[in-house]
């Protein structure tokens, strides 16, 4: 993993919680960023956001996402939304979703209270996803992000 992912874009907002990895890595819900780019999702949370097509090596991720009894998903930025608007939308990088066992869009929320992340299945194809996340978004008044499911593994 590159040191200076931070320098492609904002740092991310203080009281980020999530998987804290990779360093220099963004905050998902940070339209701000540059770059739509990827993410993984473990043990109910997920990382930060890192430059599509920079995977780590297999010792890294073991590191920073330990192994036990859950699915690594690596998903990719589609669209954030707010209070049932488009804050901002990322058009798919080269790499293909893939739509099994996982609906091929997860609609992820940021913690609430003491309430950690939520991760949700979504329609398709993405513009359904996308108005799944609006309404959402709409409902629970805050932001709603909606990504794309690139791969998962058994991660035990």
């Amino acid at each position: 993993m590159h040191d200076d992912i931070g320098a492609a874009g904002p740092v991310p907002a203080a009281g980020y919680r999530g998987v804290d990895w990779p360093k220099g890595g963004g905050d998902p819900f940070d339209p701000g960023l540059p770059w739509a780019g990827w993410l993984y999702w473990a043990h109910g949370q997920p990382s930060r956001v890192f430059p599509a097509g920079h995977l780590p090596d297999g010792s890294e991720l073991l590191r920073a996402i330990p192994m036990g009894y859950t699915t690594l998903t690596l998903l990719e930025r589609a669209a954030l939304v707010s209070r049932g608007r488009r804050l901002k939308e990322w058009p798919p990088g080269e790499r293909r979703t893939i739509s099994r066992p996982f609906q091929p869009y997860q609609l992820i929320l940021p913690p609430a209270g003491s309430a950690g992340h939520l991760m949700l299945g979504a329609s398709w194809p993405e513009r359904f996803a996308v108005r799944d996340a609006e309404q959402l978004s709409a409902r629970t008044g805050g932001p709603v992000l909606v990504c794309r499911v690139l791969d998962h593994q058994n991660w035990h």
